[in-house]
């Protein structure tokens, strides 16, 4: 036996091509088939099967990837829009803000420039005031505090334990704050230092205040100096018997259906106190001017007799005395004491050389005993023109100056007077 013919022909042995035989009637089909041909057919078939089955898993996890991730860019980029929104509403409340902020900047620069214009217009007016009252002889105290300068000014330095307070520069100060760029300044006191424009509105509106309360506190005092002064030039007037109209100035009221309610008297500002006081007290002084106040001889003379009843110096019993009689020497000159028109010039009996001054409203003075007179009948003279030379003529026992007041023709005591001219300053 061969060692084919030996071999076992078992179908399935590897080594051995499998033969299929297909019969379909009178037709026969053998096919022999490899079984390693076979088993990498199957193996790539397997192999195929299973690259499909992956690659449609990895389409449907693709996808689902895919649409995760499209979801997560959308949420990022919804996410990004909010805060972009949210970041311009943002920029738009500052932008918003620096706007409201800068017009109130603006705003109260405006009111510290009319407010500092108004401290301008005051203190002209106050300065003019002083200027009234000099010329009406009125010493006015020096303010306390410091001075009120004018606009653009700089102050001097403060006392040391004052705040210190900046006035406000115009230039300097207003401009920046005008712009958009609201850019601080250095100061002399900070040098290099920017500040912010609030800390410099709150120092210029401190410095304006603080002008205010200075410049309000020195016109009170004018006004109570000038009121204090109308009440005693109007008491003086007054025991003469001269009444001069005191207004009761009240502001301009304005237009109301007002129908009732309580009397509340209304309070003037201090400028306007001190303008109505200067201007009455004017009134008072240009009063005054025309009434003999002044004194008739120079300098502060002796009264050696008074008015009224006294000891005859001739007869030694009692006797009026209508006037005042004061010392001088022959020669001392004699001033009329207010202006007037001469109405008498020469010798008068007992009153020797007489000079009779008609100063009006039934007001005339008497000047007796004269040694020279100097004037003649209606000749007009002012206060403190020279009537004469004081004398011994007439009922006199020395030099002296005789002098009367008669009011209505009645003799009047001519201290009173004189006493009202010495209040009034004359």
């Amino acid at each position: 036996m061969s060692p084919t013919e030996e071999r076992p022909r078992s179908f399935g042995r590897r080594s051995d091509l499998h033969r299929i035989t297909i019969v379909h009637g009178d037709d026969v089909h053998a096919f022999h088939v490899d079984t390693r041909r076979l088993i990498a057919v199957a193996a790539v078939i397997g192999a195929f099967c299973l690259a499909y089955l992956g690659a449609t898993g990895w389409f449907f996890v693709r996808d689902e990837l895919l649409v995760d991730q499209l979801g997560r860019q959308v949420r990022l980029e919804r996410i990004y829009e909010d805060r972009v929104a949210a970041l311009r509403a943002e920029i738009d409340r500052i932008n918003a803000r620096q706007l409201v902020d800068q017009d109130a900047f603006e705003a109260k620069i405006d009111d510290l420039l009319t407010r500092q214009t108004r401290l301008g217009e005051t203190q002209a007016k106050f300065t003019g005031l002083i200027a009234k009252v000099g010329e009406l002889g009125l010493a006015v105290p020096a303010a306390k505090g410091p001075a009120i300068a004018p606009i653009g000014t700089p102050l001097a330095p403060p006392p040391a334990k004052a705040p210190e307070a900046t006035p406000l520069d115009t230039e300097r100060f207003a401009a920046p704050l005008r712009t958009s760029w609201l850019s601080p300044f250095a100061t002399p006191a900070h040098a290099g230092e920017r500040r912010d424009p609030s800390v410099r509105i709150a120092s210029a509106e401190r410095a304006v205040a603080s002008f205010e309360e200075t410049q309000r506190a020195a016109i009170s005092g004018l006004a109570d100096l000038v009121e204090g002064r109308d009440r005693a030039w109007s008491q003086a007037l007054g025991r003469l018997g001269v009444r001069v109209a005191k207004p009761t100035p009240t502001p301009a009221p304005r237009p109301s259906d007002a129908v009732g309610g309580p009397f509340v008297p209304a309070r003037l500002d201090p400028l306007a106190r001190a303008e109505t006081a200067v201007g009455r007290l004017t009134d008072l002084r240009g009063t005054a001017r025309r009434l003999p106040l002044a004194r008739p001889l120079d300098g502060d003379r002796t009264v050696t007799s008074e008015f009224g009843v006294r000891t005859d110096p001739f007869l030694g019993i009692g006797a009026m005395h209508t006037g005042l009689d004061f010392r001088a020497e022959v020669g001392d000159p004699v001033h009329v004491t207010g202006p007037g028109r001469v109405i008498s010039a020469g010798r008068q009996g007992g009153y020797g050389l007489c000079v009779d001054v008609d100063h009006g409203n039934g007001v005339v003075t008497r000047y007796g005993h004269l040694s020279e007179i100097t004037v003649a009948a209606g000749d007009s003279v002012r206060s403190g023109d020279r009537v004469g030379f004081a004398g011994s003529t007439g009922r006199s026992t020395g030099p002296h100056l005789h002098y009367e007041t008669r009011v209505a023709g009645e003799a009047v005591d001519p201290r009173d007077w004189l006493d009202a001219g010495r209040t009034l300053g004359f």
